[in-house]
């Protein structure tokens, strides 16, 4: 089935007004149930944070990491605008991204590459752009040099500021993270490196991620989405009626 046509593919800043409003929403649509799932993805959160303190001292890490992009439905006419959360963008040069998934994961996770389904969903989308001439791609995860496995066929564990190998791992030794989060002064619980403290990513690894919009009006049908089954994922919103692409396209219909 052809996917639907996208457009403007673009970052902006999680304290962006339009995407704060939309996680509001979304947040009293999907109130949390607590339990093992919301405690996976609150330390994950806190790893994350300190990952990305980690990553800045090696690469300027931008602000503008949530994607943005408009899709427009070939049944109805109707555009919907999606965000998807990036967890670092290095913009390297004015045609060159490097985008960075970070997974706080059991290493069965890491030895299949969870994450590289998002990355590669990213990089398709921003690649619509027409000025991105090259988009590599980091899988981060957090392991101690003993822990560490082989990722899918054997991918290459690179430095951080690495800006020449397409795909490759960035492992993060546990007291880097630690360190990290006592300079943001972060109080990591003392367990936070226990399985018990990762089952909120296990729990979801096989899940649609279009499940978790059935209630709300403006999700995509199943045969639309796509299924990577990540923790993060995209947020769907109308977009006005009155803005410049929905009169673009209100016009596109007429001539049709």
């Amino acid at each position: 089935m052809a996917e639907n046509p996208t457009y403007n593919p673009h970052f902006v800043s999680p304290d962006d007004p339009e995407y704060r409003a939309f996680q509001g929403r979304m947040r009293d649509r999907r109130p949390s149930r607590g339990g093992p799932r919301a405690a996976g993805e609150f330390m994950g959160g806190l790893a994350e944070q300190c990952v990305q303190h980690w990553l800045k001292k090696f690469v300027p890490l931008q602000e503008e990491r949530i994607l943005t992009y408009e899709q427009r439905n070939r049944h109805t006419g109707r555009m919907t605008r999606f965000y998807r959360e990036l967890d670092g963008v290095w913009c390297i040069d004015s045609e060159s991204l490097c985008l960075f998934e970070m997974k706080f994961t059991f290493p069965e996770n890491m030895e299949r590459g969870v994450g590289i389904s998002q990355l590669n969903k990213n990089r398709d989308l921003l690649f619509i752009d027409p000025k991105w001439k090259y988009i590599l791609r980091r899988m981060v995860y957090i392991a101690e040099e003993t822990e560490r496995v082989t990722v899918l066929d054997n991918l290459p564990a690179l430095e951080p500021n690495d800006e020449n190998t397409e795909l490759g791992v960035i492992w993060v030794l546990p007291s880097d993270v630690e360190a990290a989060a006592k300079e943001l002064e972060i109080e990591l619980p003392e367990n936070w490196l226990a399985p018990e403290s990762r089952e909120g990513h296990l729990e979801a690894v096989d899940r649609p991620e279009w499940e978790a919009y059935l209630e709300t009006t403006n999700a995509l049908p199943p045969e639309d989405a796509e299924g990577e089954g990540e923790v993060t994922e995209p947020i769907l919103a109308e977009i006005d009626p009155n803005s410049p692409m929905a009169q673009a396209l209100k016009k596109w219909k007429q001539d049709e």
